[in-house]
């Protein structure tokens, strides 16, 4: 009986020392997953003005126009992106003028006005695609001779929006 109570009471011990450290266990598994190829690249904008940056002259009532041909320039193999663009001049003339940007080569009426989303409006322009769009300035027939030998300044933005593979 003596063993019996020393078996009990060394049993006891053990149990109560693994609850007072807080005994617990750990079971941890890893494994390696096979990985896919990792594809990126690079992306930049080239933009071509026909006849060079210069504006001509602009009189009420009229339009200057000017051609630009817009490189998408990058490496990659899934790269996609749409174009964009946007065109100021000087604040005196904003309430006299009407700007555009479509696409087309300037050579007769205004074409597709470039969409305010992005062009192409589904899919994505590549690597070495070229769009030409044509910048319309307008001033209005009714500007003030105020304006008379103040500098437009046109100045045209355009932005490419990288998008998924496609």
């Amino acid at each position: 009986m003596r063993r019996r109570a020393l078996i009990g009471v060394v049993a006891g011990a053990v149990l109560a020392l693994a609850t007072a450290s807080g005994v617990s266990a750990y079971w941890q598994a890893q494994q390696t997953l096979p990985g896919g190829a990792v594809t990126s690249g690079d992306l930049d904008i080239q933009v071509d003005w026909a006849g060079g940056a210069a504006w001509g002259a602009i009189g009420p009532g009229t339009t200057i126009s000017k051609r630009a041909t817009v490189t998408v320039l990058g490496a990659g193999t899934t790269l996609s992106t749409r174009l964009t663009a946007s065109a100021s001049n000087a604040a005196a003339f904003n309430a006299y003028v009407t700007r555009s940007v479509s696409l087309d080569d300037c050579s007769g009426a205004a074409g597709t006005t470039l969409p305010a989303a992005g062009y192409p409006a589904t899919g994505g322009l590549t690597p070495g695609a070229q769009v030409t769009v044509c910048v319309r300035y307008t001033l209005a027939a009714t500007a003030p001779s105020t304006l008379q030998g103040q500098d437009l300044a046109p100045n045209v933005t355009f932005d490419l929006t990288q998008r998924g593979a496609g």
